[in-house]
This record gives structure tokens, C-alpha cells and sequence, in this order.
């Protein structure tokens, strides 16, 4: 036996230990990192942010507008007293005692509608009508008649309306549909006075 198998020999006896502790560890660390994997999330731990699939630069689809009802044009402490029905009819150009029909002058609002687009049903009242018939300035009004046969409605229940293009007004007496952008505005006219002014950008017959 040469000096060189002695010392192999005492190598082979300190690795052979490590071998089994080395391939121990190995499976231990494999088994802690299955288990992790596998195990749920403690209760209350908020899941993970979704990945966003929105393209960049795209833009947002807009939302409809939104449809309102007249008892949402009053705050909400007044609503509960709400009549959405119209005064006695004054026929005749004087009220009571040879006075004008006075209008009620409430002009508290709800703020949260201002700038939101809109749509919402009611009757037209003409304010001007141009050369070539059509009306784009008008009154809208919950009921009709209002500032015509029965007095004007308070501001609060009154819409003040400008369109870019004026429409043919076929009938008064229809109630129409008005999309477009409302704000908290006041607007002083011969007919009365509202507390609301909105950009229409489509006007539609109402169908009950």
C-alpha cells in the first residue's frame, strides 16, 4: 500500500457522513417550499391586484348618463315633502286679489348633481323661439302648464335649458326626454326663475 490510499481512504470516511445530511437538508428545504406553496393565505390577507388588460393610451368608455327624477333636484332633508303635482290652474293673466301668480321661491339644491350628465323627463316651456321655428332656449317643468296655466314652480323644480341647435317643437303638450349636462346655476327669466341650467345634447319624445 502506497502513502496516497491512506489518505483516499480517510477522505472517503469524512465525505460518506456529509452525503446523507447534504441530500436531509436538501429534502427538507423542498418539502418547507411545497408546503408554502400549497398552504392558503391567513384569513384577511387581501388577495393580489388583478393585472390591468387596458391597452396603454386607451381611453375610458364614457357611462351613460344617468336617469333623475324630480324629487332628486331637492336635497335630501326636503324630499320627503315632495308633491310632484302642480298648483290650482290660474286662467286668467291675474291671480288672486288682481296679482300675478307668485312663484315660490326656493332655490335650495342638490350640489351632487352639479356637473354630472343627466337625463330626465319633463315638459318644455318655450322661451325663444327663432325665425325659423325652431326652440333652443326653453324652461323644463315636472308637470303641464307650469309658468303658463298654473304659477311658475319653485327654482328647485325648475331646469333652464340651451341647446347648440334648436328643435321643432311639434306639440307642447308632449313630455320629452333631455340628456346632457347639468349644473347648479341660477337663471331669472320674464316666466319665472330656476335654480338649474343644463346643456342638452339630445332631446327625445317620452314614451309611457
Amino acid at each position: 500500500m502506497t502513502h496516497a490510499q491512506p489518505a483516499r481512504t480517510a477522505a472517503r470516511m469524512l465525505v460518506q457522513p456529509v452525503v446523507p445530511l447534504l441530500a436531509l437538508a436538501l429534502a427538507a428545504a423542498f418539502t418547507a417550499a411545497v408546503a408554502q406553496a400549497i398552504t392558503p393565505p391567513p384569513v384577511g390577507t387581501p388577495a393580489p391586484a388583478a393585472k390591468s388588460t387596458a391597452k396603454p393610451g386607451a381611453r375610458a368608455v364614457p357611462t351613460a348618463p344617468r336617469e333623475v327624477d324630480w324629487d332628486e333636484l331637492l336635497p335630501k332633508d326636503a324630499r320627503a315633502k315632495f308633491f310632484g303635482g302642480p298648483p290650482p290652474p290660474v286662467h286668467d293673466t291675474l291671480g288672486e286679489g288682481g296679482l300675478a301668480a307668485q312663484q315660490v321661491m326656493d332655490f335650495s339644491v342638490n350640489k351632487d348633481l352639479d356637473g354630472d350628465d343627466i337625463k330626465i323627463p319633463g315638459f318644455i316651456v318655450p322661451l325663444d323661439i327663432g325665425k325659423d321655428g325652431l326652440v333652443s332656449e326653453f324652461f323644463l317643468v315636472p308637470y303641464f302648464g307650469a309658468c303658463i296655466h298654473v304659477p311658475p314652480p319653485p327654482p328647485n323644480q325648475i331646469v333652464y335649458v340651451r341647446m347648440a341647435k334648436g328643435i321643432a317643437l311639434d306639440s307642447i303638450y308632449e313630455a320629452y326626454w333631455i340628456t346632457g349636462r347639468m349644473k347648479v346655476v341660477n337663471k331669472t327669466t320674464r316666466l319665472g326663475a330656476s335654480a338649474y341650467q343644463l346643456a342638452a345634447s339630445n332631446v327625445e319624445i317620452y314614451k309611457y
